[in-house]
This record gives C-alpha cells, sequence and structure tokens, in this order.
C-alpha cells in the first residue's frame, strides 16, 4: 500500500511539472520567433532605407521599393502576432507609413533631378524616421530577450522545485520505514535491554531483580527462565548463610558463579544475532520495498506504451495507405485547380511525403526504447522469481546498471563513470536472481561511492588523464562455475580494512551514508544460499576487483 501511495505522489508531481514546463517552453519559443521577426524586420528596413535613398539621388523604381515596404510589413505583421500588446509597434507602423509617402512623393515627383536642398531635406526626413523605427525595435527586442530569459529562469525554477518534492517524497519513504520501526522492533528491543539490565543486576548482586516481559515469544521464555535463575541464585543465597560446611558452600557458590557468567555470554550472543537478524531483515524490507516501487511503476509505464506500440503499426499502414491515393490522384490529375494547387504549396506536399514516414519510424525507435527500459526494471525487481530458477545473469546486471545510471552519467558536481563490460557466452544459471542482483547492486553502487570519493580529491585535469572506470567480465570456468568480475580503478583499499569488509556493521562511509550490511549480506547470498565464493583483491591507488563465483547448477533447492 504504501509503495501505491509513493507512485501516486511520483506521477501527480511528474504530470503537473511537465505540464507547466511545456507552457514556459511555449512562451520562450514565442519570445524566440518574435526576435527572429523583429531581426528580419530590422535587416529589411535597412534594406528599404539603402533604396530609398538612392531614389533621391539616381533613378526612381517603383517596383523595387514596393518589395522591400511588403517585406517589412510581413515581418512586422509577424512581430504583432507574437507580441500582440506591445505599443511600440503600432507606432512603427505609423512611422513607416511616413516612409512610404516620401516614397511616393519622390516616385511621382516629375522633376529629374532634385535640388541639394530638396535633397537634403528628403535625407534628413528619411534618416529621422529610420532612427525612430530602428530605435523602437531596438525596444521591441530587448523585451523579448527579457521575457525569454524570464521563461529559462521559470524552468530552472521548476527543476528546483521538481528536486524538492523529490526529496519530500523519499522523506516519506523514510517516515513509513520509521513507523514500521517503532510499532514492531522498538518493543523486542527495549525488551532485549531489559534482560540486559537484569543480567547486570544479578551480576552486581541483586538477587532479588525481577523482570516483567510479556511479549508471547522467546524473549518472554528468556525472561521467565531468568526469573527462576534468580530465585534459585536467592535460595543458594539464603542457604549459604545458614549452613556450616563454608568449604562446600563457597564451591558451590562458585559453580553457581560460573554458571552464572556462562548464562551471561549466552545471553550476549543472543543478543548480538539478534541485533544481526534484525539488521538483515531490515535490509531486506528496503530492498523488497524497492522492488515493488520499481515493478510498480514498470507495469504503470508498460500499459500505455504498449497502447501507443501497437497504434503506431496502424497508424503507419493508414499513412502508407494515404500517401499512395495521394500519389494516383497526382497521376490521374496531374493539373488540379488553383485552389488545391495554393494547399499543395502551403503545405509542402514532396516534404511531407518524405519526411512523414520518417516521423513515425522514430516514433516507433522512441516506442521500443521505452519498452526496453521497463523490461530491465522488471528484470532488476524479479518480484515473480522467489524461487531458484535459470535466468540469464546478463539482464541482471544490465537492469543493475540502468538503476544506477543516474549516478554514473556525467553532472555538473560529478563527472562521468564509463561502464566496459567485456561478457561472455554464458548458458542459463540456476540461482536466486533477486538476491543476486541485489549483490550487484551492493558492489557496484560500492566502486561508484569510491570513484567519486577518489574524483573528490582530484583536480580537473587529473580526472581528464585517468577518468573513472568500472570493467565487468564474465565468463563460464572449466569446472562449470560462472565467474564475474567487478573492477574499478580508484584509490583502492588499505590492508587493513579490506580484512574486514565482510563483517557485519563494518563501514568507512560517514554516518547516515552507510549501514555495514551490504557486502555482509551480499557475502551471505553469494556463500551460504549460492555455495559460491565472493573475494576481494585491491592495491592503494590502483583499484579495487570484487569476484564472484557460483556454480552452473546448485546441488539443492
Amino acid at each position: 500500500m504504501n509503495s501505491y501511495i509513493v507512485t501516486a505522489i511520483q506521477i501527480g508531481n511528474a504530470v503537473v511539472i511537465r505540464g507547466i514546463k511545456n507552457t514556459a517552453r511555449e512562451k520562450s519559443d514565442l519570445a524566440i520567433d518574435a526576435i527572429k521577426a523583429a531581426l528580419e524586420a530590422e535587416n529589411t528596413l535597412k534594406s528599404e532605407i539603402i533604396l530609398l535613398k538612392d531614389i533621391v539621388l539616381f533613378e526612381r523604381k517603383k517596383s523595387e521599393i514596393e518589395k522591400f515596404q511588403s517585406q517589412f510589413l510581413d515581418s512586422l505583421n509577424k512581430l504583432a502576432v507574437f507580441m500582440p500588446d506591445d505599443p511600440e509597434i503600432a507606432m512603427i507602423r505609423r512611422r513607416h507609413i511616413f516612409l512610404k509617402n516620401i516614397a511616393n512623393q519622390l516616385i511621382t515627383n516629375k522633376k529629374d533631378e532634385l535640388s541639394i536642398s530638396e535633397s537634403k531635406q528628403y535625407f534628413l526626413a528619411i534618416n529621422s524616421f529610420n532612427r525612430d523605427i530602428e530605435f523602437m525595435l531596438t525596444n521591441v527586442i530587448e523585451r523579448a530577450y527579457e521575457q525569454k530569459q524570464l521563461m529559462n529562469s521559470e524552468l530552472d525554477n521548476l527543476y528546483k522545485l521538481q528536486i524538492i518534492i523529490t526529496i519530500e517524497v523519499i522523506g516519506v519513504i523514510l517516515i513509513l520505514f520509521a513507523i514500521t520501526f517503532t510499532l514492531v522492533w522498538r518493543p523486542i528491543i527495549k525488551s532485549l535491554e531489559e534482560l540486559q539490565i537484569g543480567t547486570a543486576e544479578i551480576a552486581a548482586g541483586n538477587l532479588d531483580y525481577r523482570l516483567n516481559i510479556i511479549t508471547g515469544d522467546e524473549v518472554e521464555k528468556l525472561a521467565k527462565a531468568f526469573n527462576y535463575m534468580a530465585i534459585k541464585l536467592t535460595e543458594s543465597r539464603q542457604t549459604l548463610l545458614k549452613n556450616d560446611e563454608l568449604t562446600a558452600i563457597n564451591q558451590r557458590a562458585q559453580l553457581e558463579i560460573d554458571e552464572r557468567k556462562q548464562a551471561e555470554i549466552a545471553l550476549q550472543e543472543a543478543l548480538a544475532q539478534l541485533k544481526s537478524t534484525q539488521a538483515q531483515l531490515i535490509q531486506t524490507e528496503k530492498m523488497s520495498s524497492l522492488g515493488q516501487l520499481v515493478a510498480g511503476i514498470a507495469h504503470e509505464i508498460n500499459n500505455p506504451v504498449n497502447f501507443i506500440s501497437g497504434n503506431i503499426m496502424h497508424i503507419s499502414e493508414y499513412t502508407h495507405d494515404l500517401l499512395e491515393l495521394i500519389k494516383l490522384y497526382n497521376e490521374n490529375f496531374p493539373n488540379p485547380s488553383d485552389q488545391i494547387q495554393n494547399k499543395i504549396d502551403d503545405i509542402d506536399i514532396e516534404f511531407l511525403v518524405e519526411d512523414l514516414p520518417k516521423v513515425i519510424n522514430s516514433m516507433q525507435i522512441g516506442s521500443q526504447r521505452i519498452r526496453e527500459i521497463v523490461l530491465s526494471l522488471r528484470t532488476f525487481s524479479r518480484l515473480d522469481e522467489a524461487e531458484m530458477k535459470e535466468v540469464d545473469i546478463h539482464e541482471g546486471i544490465d537492469s543493475t546498471l540502468l538503476i544506477l545510471q543516474n549516478r554514473l552519467k556525467e553532472k555538473p558536481e560529478h563527472p562521468e563513470i564509463k561502464i566496459i563490460k567485456y561478457y561472455s557466452n554464458l548458458p542459463l544459471v540456476q540461482c536466486y536472481a533477486g538476491q543476486l542482483n541485489q549483490v550487484f547492486m551492493n558492489i557496484i553502487s560500492n566502486a561508484i561511492d569510491s570513484l567519486e570519493s577518489y574524483n573528490n580529491q582530484r583536480s580537473l585535469a587529473e580526472i581528464q588523464n585517468h577518468p573513472g572506470q568500472i570493467k565487468i567480465y564474465t565468463e563460464l570456468t572449466d569446472n562449470n562455475q560462472i565467474q564475474i568480475r567487478i573492477i574499478d580503478n580508484g584509490q583502492g583499499i588499505p590492508d587493513s580494512i579490506k580484512n574486514k569488509l565482510f563483517d557485519p556493521f563494518f563501514t568507512t562511509k560517514p554516518v547516515g551514508k552507510g549501514t555495514g550490511l551490504g557486502l555482509s549480506i551480499s557475502y551471505e547470498i553469494i556463500v551460504n544460499k549460492h555455495s559460491g565464493v565472493l573475494q576481494c583483491e585491491s592495491e592503494v591507488g590502483k583499484g579495487t576487483e570484487f569476484r564472484i563465483e557460483i556454480p552452473l547448477h546448485q546441488n539443492s533447492i
């Protein structure tokens, strides 16, 4: 139920943000179109002014000046569509009317030549209107640029808002986890703490101390055994006070003390084992929740993608039939009416016939890519494969890499980490697929953490000369073992730390970054559940290699 709530929040967030982004992009595109139209008008105006001055000095060609006047007005009309509320566009039109009037006066003037004073007056008028129009066009362009910058700023704010919402969704997940911990595990831990306190009281000589634990499980049985032990110790102490045979009493007391110490040691081992089991259950629950979330997202994406993919095939067929029909019309009616010919010219039918199949093909490629991503997500989750079965190891590795793609690609805060795969031709492997994917996730995530830490200590030039990379090798050995090697070129692991890597709760990461359970659980999965081998080889300054070996077939399921 929790995973459905989180999925619904994420989908709702994506829909709202996508709608706002599309609106901002449309406004930004309008601003760009307005800038293009204003620049086009500015260039046309320059040509018109040059020709107008030529008319003053030389010939009076009406057709040429009318062409530039028409082009200028077309550009101005486009600008008015993109910026309908701009007041200076109307003023530009009025200034341009004065220029047209000057041109008409010059062309209709029957004199062969103008006097110097007349030419000068025309030049002054032309320059004056030209400066006014250029000044107002510049203002319009600046406002269009400001609008574009504003839209870009809104888009940046939307990206930041989306990051904040994502963080809040993660917070919801953590809160749900905390509630589960409080309701389920905290009472057990509290009971074990009471047992530990009781043991310390008895060890200190307080034989009257009793436990009152009612949980209905093994912890309650331990509490009853503890109380029984305390009663017996009390009886022994009373006997000791009454008995004259001090030597025998001392020996019996010593024996009871030894037994008490052994019981305390055994109780401490029960506590340590329970803590380890608790931590593994928490980690397993986290991976199960992640798998459910991934599978839910994959399922929700898969339905609309299948709908789109199925309809693209029909669209392709319909489009082909329509294009064939258009071809037959062209062959049987080679001389269409003027209205049809104008429409053909407007829509550029030749380009449409050539480009439409390409567009549909691009849609098919995109749909197929989404289906591949959904398949990889479902492969990683493996919710329907809790039992041991034969699977393709490479699919599990690739699905894990897809989940971690966001940490591998280049970002402003860290460079790209390259993945280099050397896959052999492997047969299907009998294993617990979901658990094996968890091992791949833990080891590759640790490799990414190591490379990120290493890059933070290096300069940009060092990173460019020696970029971070992870190599993955797979092969079938001569003794029918599947071997997977995951190698990074990070800073390596010191020998003092390497011997503790697979110990529970051991971690070199800062508080809050790691639990120290990833490699411990991975070792449990590979060695105990798959009868395999998990080893680490590392050299400081050169990198780290994790080697996994599991049998091709398990002896027992």
